[in-house]
């Protein structure tokens, strides 16, 4: 199945269609997925494990791998993920670019979790 939204109007959005969506989605794999972020990506490749990537400051347009993962990374594995290589990036940083840093980092938080 392509990219599965099974919400519809049609059905309702009751406790007993939430269960069952909740449960026929779990049986689902996710064999192919690319998912782009502000800083970075997901992807994942049946077999392989998912891989976090963040854009690399030196060459424009390019990925580095931050991390593998067993399972689908959360937005909250990737505000760690993504904050520990801005911390990284940004050691000895004055407190201005840490400030904006902080402000960045909630920005990117609160748009994750709004959608």
């Amino acid at each position: 199945m392509w990219n599965p939204n099974l919400v519809s109007e049609g059905v309702g959005v009751g406790v007993n269609v939430r269960k069952l969506r909740r449960y026929f989605l779990s049986t689902f794999m996710v064999v192919y997925s690319m998912r782009p972020l502000q800083s970075g990506a997901v992807f994942r490749c049946y077999p392989e494990l998912w891989k976090v990537f963040y854009d690399d400051k030196d060459r424009p347009n390019r990925y580095l791998l931050a991390k593998e993962m067993v399972s689908r990374p959360d937005a909250e594995d990737l505000e760690i993920i993504f904050g520990n290589v801005e911390e990284k990036s940004k050691k000895g940083s004055s407190l201005f670019n840490k400030a904006a840093g902080v402000f960045s980092s909630i920005n990117r938080f609160m748009k994750v979790i709004s959608r």
